[in-house]
């Protein structure tokens, strides 16, 4: 009999599964695939891994720009070693997680997990016992009609992570943050890369300003973004892909990414038998404590749709076992970061301009530019904004930043909404200089006018 049986090792399942048994609890660990799960074997990680090697080959292309000279040929990448070089880090990353759960005393099988009765779970057929139950299953992709994946023309991002060339022609179905993230990556390593978007504007849920702001630079890259369109139907033949656009136009590409997002991943996890209630999308409800509609059955992650993000399972996974175990498990959505590691990377939190107005909530807002940093133009990425929306007491209420290590910069106010300091905390707190951290303390200060390094009007 285990204390907890957890359905999935990826950043949710298996970051659950260790603190479970920091707490002292005898845990099982199911996964079908590989330990980690998406995230580290096809999302998250490989993903910058390789996004790495095309900041490395920009670098190189711009060194001159720093007074660098460099002989030879011209810059190029070869693929095969930006494959290696990820693939060596997805397998270091898997070894170190199973060394952590060894030394944490759970116990790991692979396989398919059910459920399959009170305080039971079948894996494979068969059956173990548990006190609690986490379902930390996970998600898988949205696939669109008239667009079947075929793993070699028509792919994903599971097959586009093991590509060893380019293509010179790349579709990707999707603006979303996964098909931003690509056709910038691709773009750097000499892809002709075109975007199809069926809303109005690439990245959506993001403040407007900041999706403009990268639209505008992915255009100068050299990509192409279509909105207000989607892709009809794509089909390969004679080596290429021909694609139909809604808007009657055919186009043909080497390969298409298809990039539309995910959505939970419940079936066949026997939930509906179970007794344990699903949304109308599929996903699993949960309390505040994150517990299903059947007692001592749990869930967190992807499967619980929301925001489907690694750190946000992993913090899930942490609440959800403390609050199983005795303790006070707090997870605060509101104040969860999402990073964009597009180029430039955007950073976020709390609530955009577009959400205030929607709720009819009253807000200020500070904005600095990364073209008044010293460090930014020292670094030769001055390309940027920052963004700080506060209400009338200067509590910040959702921050936004677009440029060179943005995903660095929201941490600090994330935590200061978490924590309830408001945007003068933020600024009276003395930043180093010359970092790109000013950026941030500026923003804040010209949520009241204050903005040293920012000309304009005073309020």
């Amino acid at each position: 009999m285990f204390d907890l049986a957890v359905i999935g090792a990826g950043p949710g399942g298996y970051v659950a599964a260790i603190r479970a048994s920091q707490l002292g609890a005898k845990v099982l660990l199911v996964e079908r695939g590989e330990l980690g799960g998406v995230c580290l074997n096809r999302g998250c990680i490989p993903t910058k891994a390789m996004i790495a090697s095309a900041h490395a080959l920009r670098a190189v292309r711009r060194a001159a720009e720093f007074g660098v000279k460099i002989s030879g040929e011209k810059a190029s990448v070869d693929m095969t070693v930006v494959k290696a070089r990820k693939d060596a880090i997805v397998e270091k990353l898997r070894a170190g997680i199973a060394q952590l759960l060894k030394s944490g005393g759970v116990t790991i099988v692979k396989g398919s997990a059910a459920l399959s009765g009170d305080g039971k779970i079948s894996i494979d057929g068969v059956t173990h016992e548990a006190k609690n139950i986490l379902i930390a299953s996970g998600s898988a992709w949205i696939e669109l009609p008239g667009l079947q994946l075929d793993g070699r023309s028509i792919v994903t991002t599971d097959e586009a992570l093991d590509w060893t060339e380019a293509p010179a022609r790349l579709l990707i179905v999707g603006g979303g943050v996964i098909g931003c993230e690509f056709g910038c990556m691709m773009r750097e390593f000499g892809s002709e890369v075109t975007i199809v978007e069926a809303t109005p504007s690439i990245l959506p849920p993001v403040e407007a300003a900041i999706s403009r702001l990268l639209a505008r630079s992915m255009k100068e890259q050299g990509i192409s973004i279509m909105t207000s369109m989607t892709v009809n139907s794509a089909e390969a033949a004679g080596g290429s892909v021909k694609a139909r656009l809604s808007g009657g136009e055919e186009l043909e590409f080497d390969r298409v990414l298809m990039a539309v997002g995910r959505r939970p991943h419940t079936k066949g996890l026997g939930l509906e038998s179970a007794g344990v209630a699903l949304t109308e999308r599929g996903a699993i409800k949960v309390d505040e404590r994150f517990a299903t509609s059947r007692k001592g059955v749990y869930a967190i992650g992807d499967a619980i749709g929301g925001m489907m993000l690694a750190h946000a399972a992993s913090a899930q996974g942490i609440a959800a076992v403390e609050n199983i175990f005795g303790k006070r498990g707090i997870y605060d959505a509101a104040t969860v970061p999402s990073p964009i590691f597009t180029s430039p990377e955007i950073g976020a939190v709390g609530l955009t301009a577009e959400e205030l107005k929607r709720r009819g909530i009253e807000f200020k807002t500070g904005r600095f530019p990364y073209a008044a940093s010293g460090k930014a133009l020292c670094d030769g990425d001055a390309e940027g904004q920052a963004i700080v929306h506060t209400d009338a007491e200067g509590k910040i209420l959702g921050a936004h930043v677009i440029g060179r290590d943005a995903t660095l910069l929201i941490p600090e106010l994330a935590l200061a909404m978490r924590k309830g300091m408001g945007a003068r905390e933020v600024e009276e707190t003395v930043h180093a200089h010359p970092t790109l951290s000013e950026v941030v303390a500026e923003a804040a200060a010209d949520v009241f006018g204050m903005a040293i390094h920012k000309a304009g009007k005073r309020r």
